[in-house]
């Protein structure tokens, strides 16, 4: 296989999506070194904006998206979805539409791969949701009834357990994909959540281990039990990405 190009993740968001969000993913995809376009429309919903992506896309390009809050844990595993959408395939973090009437387990576009050709082979399936399917989830169904090559990382813990993966796991507040993978946070536009957030967008943009008892003392106890905010300079740091000021 040759090497892959390797393209700008999209990632839809709206004006009520709060600063901290924005800058955080912007934080992890910049220490990764992954390309990353990050565009506000308001208001366009995001199957949509999905359609028009994939419509302005080469017929070779690959294309990624991204949810606001989502990113990669390391660059290997947005290598990994690029690869196998160059490969033929369709890559995507496993989702489950408890709300639909659908009853499979499908790559969920808060970050999914694929190349336009796959698309136009798949008989152009449309990412708007439907009373039956969430956004993108016609896209699994077509490579599915193809046969093309459909790779899912499922969720292997969450810091607030909310929905079922049907009948082969949980999700929530706060996932993590695969073998510490890829992280969605869920419910972004939650000011409760976004501390979360920081904690991991901290954690994944200076390299260092991801702290799982922190986030859940953040989510679960008092902020102030969060050890790593005790030092003051992580504090200003947190501070300063979350305001995006000096701290007082």
């Amino acid at each position: 296989m040759s090497s892959p190009h390797w393209p700008a993740v999209h990632s839809l968001h709206w004006n009520n999506i709060p600063a901290a969000i924005l800058n955080g993913q912007k934080a992890v995809f910049g220490a990764l070194g992954i390309p990353l376009c990050q565009d506000n429309q308001h208001g366009t919903k995001h199957g949509a904006w999905m359609n028009d992506i994939i419509a302005r896309s080469a017929e070779n390009d690959i294309v990624v998206f991204c949810d606001i809050d989502a990113f990669p844990l390391n660059r290997a595993s947005y290598e990994q979805a690029v690869e196998v959408a160059q490969a033929g395939g369709l890559f995507g973090l496993a989702q489950f539409s408890n709300h639909k009437q659908s009853q499979a387990i499908y790559a969920g576009p808060m970050f999914m791969a694929f190349r336009k050709s796959l698309w136009l082979a798949a008989g152009c399936p449309d990412f708007k949701s439907s009373k039956t399917h969430d956004a993108g989830e016609a896209m699994s169904i077509a490579c599915d009834r193809m046969g093309a090559l459909i790779t899912l990382i499922k969720p292997t813990a969450c810091v607030i357990p909310k929905w079922g993966l049907k009948d082969q796991g949980l999700f929530g507040i706060g996932t993590f994909y695969g073998d510490n993978r890829f992280f969605h946070l869920f419910e972004s536009r939650h000011p409760a959540h976004e501390r979360l957030f920081d904690a991991v967008v901290a954690d994944v943009a200076a390299g260092s281990p991801l702290d799982f008892s922190r986030y859940l003392a953040i989510v679960h106890g008092n902020p102030s039990e969060d050890p790593a905010l005790r030092k003051p300079s992580a504090w200003k740091r947190w501070w300063t990405r979350r305001f995006g000021k000096a701290a007082p």
